[in-house]
């Protein structure tokens, strides 16, 4: 008998407690443009980890895809908001 985490038995003995997740909607979209499929995630509300997901899919896209990576780090203005947001970790 192999012993197995908690987290992949899918019987937790305890809850999440709504307070800790985001609570954003999110809406999944798929975009056709010069004959390639783009799989884009549309959400309402924005976390601190956000920027920095989307500049590694970015980067693991140009290196899946054999591109330059094109992908330009976030504004000044939205580093600052996502700096003074209120987050609770």
């Amino acid at each position: 008998m192999s012993a197995k985490s908690l987290l992949f038995s899918g019987l937790l003995p305890y809850s999440v407690p709504p307070s800790c997740a985001p609570q954003r909607t999110e809406v999944p979209v798929t975009v056709r443009k010069h004959g390639r499929l783009y799989r884009l995630v549309l959400r309402d509300k924005i976390t601190v980890e956000d920027p920095y997901l989307v500049l590694v899919k970015a980067a693991i896209f140009a290196i899946r895809s054999n591109e330059p990576y094109m992908g330009r780090p976030p504004t000044r203005s939205v580093r600052d908001f996502l700096i003074r947001s209120s987050v609770v970790v």
